[in-house]
C-alpha cells in the first residue's frame, strides 16, 4: 500500500517513506537512506551551523517537564528547538506532518503533533542508554533522527546503538550517522545510546506525540 500517495511535498521520497513505515511496523525501528531530498539535508545542516556559530544553542537536558535537568554524566550535547520561523524548519515540519498522517494510517497510533530540535554533539559528546518515553507515559510515541554530517565515517565515532527490545539480552544494531540517514523508532520500546563522538556531530531529533490533555491538565510540548 502506498501510504504517502497523497503527500504534497517534493522534499521526501514517498516509496522510501512507505518502506520505512513498514519497517517500523515489523520491528519497532527502521534505518533508511535518501528519505529526504539532499537539498533539505544541506539546508538543515547549514542552518544548524549558523545557529552553532552564533551561540544560539543551549546545553541539552534530560528528563521531562518538572524533572528536567542538565546531567553531563548522561548527556553532552547542545540543542535548539524548532519554532517554524524559517523556511528550512517549515519544510521539515511539512514532511513530518505528511509522515504523521501516513504512520497513523498504517499503525493507528493516534499521533497528534510533532516536536523536534537541532542537536550538536561536541568532540567527546555522547548520550547514555535511554528510552525517549517512559513506558505508559505516551508523551512521545515515535522518534525520528536525521543525520546531517556529510562524509561521516564509522571511525569518527558518534555511532547510534539501538537495542531491538527492552530485554536484557536484546540484540543490538549500530548506525553510522551519515548525512541523509534517518532512524525511526518506537519511543517506548527501543532503548538506544549515542557513543562518544571523535569530532563534532550534528542531527535533528524529533518525536511524534499523542494528545495527553485531560480536563485537569493541558498537554504541552517539551
Amino acid at each position: 500500500m502506498n501510504e504517502l500517495v497523497e503527500a504534497e511535498t517534493d522534499d521526501f521520497d514517498r516509496s522510501v517513506g512507505d518502506a520505512a513505515i513498514e519497517g517500523l511496523a515489523r520491528k519497532g525501528y527502521c534505518v533508511v537512506d535518501d528519505l529526504l531530498h539532499p537539498d533539505l539535508i544541506r539546508s538543515l545542516a547549514g542552518e544548524l551551523a549558523g545557529l552553532e556559530a552564533s551561540g544560539a544553542l543551549a546545553a541539552a537536558a534530560v528528563g521531562r517537564e518538572g524533572g528536567r535537568r542538565q546531567a553531563a554524566e548522561i548527556r553532552r550535547a547542545a540543542i535548539r528547538w524548532f519554532d517554524g520561523s524559517t523556511t528550512t524548519e517549515r519544510r521539515l515540519l511539512d514532511v513530518a506532518e505528511q509522515l504523521r498522517i501516513a504512520i497513523n494510517r498504517r499503525l493507528f497510533l493516534g499521533l497528534f503533533d510533532f516536536e523536534c530540535n537541532f542537536i550538536a554533539y561536541p568532540t567527546g559528546g555522547f548520550y547514555g542508554r535511554h528510552l525517549d518515553s517512559l513506558s505508559g507515559a505516551r508523551n512521545r510515541v515515535v522518534s525520528m533522527v536525521i543525520y546531517l554530517d556529510a562524509g561521516w565515517q564509522a571511525n569518527y565515532g558518534g555511532i547510534l546503538r539501538l537495542w531491538e527490545t527492552t530485554e536484557e539480552d536484546a540484540g543490538t544494531v549500530e548506525v553510522v550517522p551519515q548525512a541523509g540517514r534517518i532512524v525511526l523508532m518506537m519511543s517506548e520500546e527501543i532503548p538506544h545510546e549515542v557513543l562518544p563522538a571523535h569530532r563534532p556531530r550534528h542531527a535533528v531529533a524529533g518525536w511524534w506525540r499523542v494528545n495527553a490533555s485531560t480536563g485537569q491538565r493541558l498537554d504541552t510540548s517539551r
